[in-house]
């Protein structure tokens, strides 16, 4: 069988790079992204720097009225989070981030390089090819400790509402959903929407013999926390690679740009995939998963083809069940036995999807779409192996 046979197998397996859970159904009063002050990254710093020492909730809610209009690096990020007063703060921060997380970093930092002529990007393709062909099935078995922070972008009010009316959010224990709201963001269509932060929770992810499982952490309700919630995500440790070797015809990924990563200069290109080629599936509720034509960039180290960042942004689905559906992963070398393996070491998924419960609201002009995002680091590689000792002296049964 051919590698490319093998791998569609394989995605039958592994499942979607994005779903939502079976057991939900879309309940939030939704409202479009808020009509936000645009701010580049340098303007943001000034900001946080102009109100440092004010009250964390005074914090969150000035940094959730922002919208960024370039991608903050990851070292920029956690100097700004270090400098924060409070979890609030910290939290409308990382949504802030979260949802720029699609765009190119600042012109300045963009390197000034001659594009690589046909040749050069050809090789650099084929190395990423070979890369993930060659490197990734012969990834070690391991565990990762996979931390989960939902946002939705609602209205306290709505989101209660409909937690009364449906129940959906109670576990058989009777938990129910905590949030907390981190500020106003202005829109047009619903009054007071905001982003609303759904907790935390940790799941240790198994990845052996090609194959990704995700158990609840060791001492935390991780399996029934993440029953709380809407979007999940799959497919980050190994699968979302091979979308580059199944997916992507040749001759749709072009050059696009240099950019600096955090051990060196990175080759992105762009690509787009036609719904006849899409091994993206995306699960909504309990219809049938959609597979959406979708498009995107990967950062590629041009001497080693390590993927270092790829970004997957499908517009529409077939059903009209969503109006966006995205993903960004980021690697990063991660030490696993000794041997330093480059790892996704953080993911942000949106999802836009229809939402019935608000489509018939009569209160207020309704607003038919949710937005959902999920933050998700991956810590603590280790390898999977099994132990066994043998007791000198011991006495049979």
């Amino acid at each position: 069988m051919s590698r490319s046979g093998r791998l569609l197998r394989r995605w039958g397996r592994i499942g979607a790079c994005l779903l939502l859970a079976e057991a939900f159904a879309p309940v939030f009063l939704a409202a479009p992204p808020p009509v936000a002050t645009n701010l580049t990254v340098d303007q943001l710093d000034q900001l946080l720097k102009q109100i440092r020492g004010q009250g964390d909730a005074r914090v969150a809610r000035q940094i959730t009225g922002i919208k960024l209009t370039e991608r903050a690096s990851a070292a920029r990020i956690a100097e700004w989070e270090a400098d924060l007063a409070g979890d609030r703060s910290r939290e409308a921060l990382m949504v802030v981030a979260d949802v720029s997380a699609f765009l190119a970093p600042p012109a300045a930092e963009m390197p000034t390089m001659p594009t690589p002529d046909a040749q050069a990007q050809q090789q650099i393709l084929t190395r990423c090819r070979d890369y993930v062909n060659q490197t990734v099935p012969k990834l070690p078995n391991y565990f990762a400790l996979r931390t989960t922070t939902p946002f939705v972008f609602a209205t306290p009010q709505g989101l209660e509402s409909a937690q009364i009316f449906n129940g959906l959010f109670e576990t058989k224990q009777g938990q129910r959903l905590h949030y907390r709201a981190l500020g106003p963001a202005k829109s047009s269509d619903s009054p007071d929407p905001q982003y609303l932060w759904l907790g935390s929770y940790a799941q240790e992810v198994t990845y052996r013999g090609g194959m990704e499982v995700v158990n609840a952490a060791p001492g935390a309700n991780g399996s029934s926390r993440a029953s709380l919630y809407a979007m999940t995500t799959s497919g980050e440790f190994g699968s979302v690679l091979e979308l580059i070797v199944v997916d992507l015809p040749e001759d749709q990924v072009a050059w696009d740009h240099w950019e600096r990563g955090s051990k060196g200069m990175l080759a992105v290109f762009r690509y787009a995939v036609p719904s006849e080629r899409s091994h993206y599936a995306v699960h909504y509720l309990n219809e049938r998963p959609e597979f959406p034509a979708y498009h995107g960039e990967v950062a590629i180290d041009p001497e080693s083809g390590a993927v270092w960042r790829i970004t997957i942004l499908a517009s529409s689905s077939e059903s009209d069940s969503f109006g966006e559906s995205s993903i960004v992963v980021e690697f990063a070398p991660a030490e696993i036995g000794g041997v330093t393996y480059i790892c996704p070491v953080h993911s942000v998924a949106i999802m836009r999807f229809f939402d019935t419960f608000e489509y018939g609201n009569t209160a207020h002009t309704p607003v038919p779409f949710q937005i959902s995002i999920n933050d998700v680091a991956f810590t603590n590689y280790h390898r999977f192996r099994s132990e066994s000792h043998i007791l000198s002296g011991a006495s049979g049964p």
